[in-house]
């Protein structure tokens, strides 16, 4: 496999287990049989559900696929990264655009170091990319600081559309945290 599919795949299966960590999955009981019209709202439920895990997924990797192209493009074309562009292409405000900037850096600085990485995994591309556990989870920290940064100067905006927001991206960032940790132990202690 590519690399870029190699790292692709990864930043998929990584929004899959954060979006299961955060979106509640309806339950279906065995009691539910015995009450036909109950299976109507399980999957209205469900429905909603499915909805809601793709609306997240597209979104979470929407900035992610965008910078992995821009760099992968940049190193074919042995030329500096765009990211400026994609920055501009983003609809916030002053404030949240310099954030967004940020983690956007972050992003093809791993992307790259990963891209110029032999492999023929995430965890060995990131293994041979990152010189020890520490270093990579120096990046760790980086990338949750900026998301964490970008979403608290997003939060005033989005909570004038949805009030809940702000639990959301507390559950987001803590579920994110945790399994970024786990993917630190898991590639560098086997």
């Amino acid at each position: 496999m590519e690399t870029k599919e190699i790292i692709l795949t990864h930043e998929k299966v990584f929004a899959a287990h954060l979006a299961n960590a955060i979106l509640e999955k309806p339950k279906l009981n065995a009691w539910m049989i015995f009450i036909p019209f109950i299976f109507v709202f399980y999957f209205q439920d469900l429905s909603k559900y499915k909805s809601q895990r793709k609306e997240f997924l597209e979104n979470w990797l929407l900035s992610r696929e965008k910078t992995l192209d821009e760099v992968a493009k940049a190193r074919a074309e042995n030329r500096a990264p765009g990211i400026d562009s994609l920055v501009d292409q983003a609809d916030f405000g002053t404030k949240p655009k310099e954030k967004y900037r940020v983690l956007l850096k972050v992003m093809e600085k791993h992307y790259d170091r990963l891209l110029q990485a032999q492999g023929d995994s995430y965890e060995t591309l990131a293994r041979a990319a990152y010189t020890s556990k520490g270093d990579y989870r120096f990046h760790i920290n980086q990338l949750l600081d900026a998301e964490k940064a970008l979403n608290k100067s997003l939060t005033p905006q989005l909570k004038k559309d949805n009030p809940d927001v702000t639990d959301t991206i507390t559950r987001i960032e803590k579920n994110s945290e945790k399994l970024r940790r786990l993917e630190i132990d898991r590639i560098f202690n086997g």
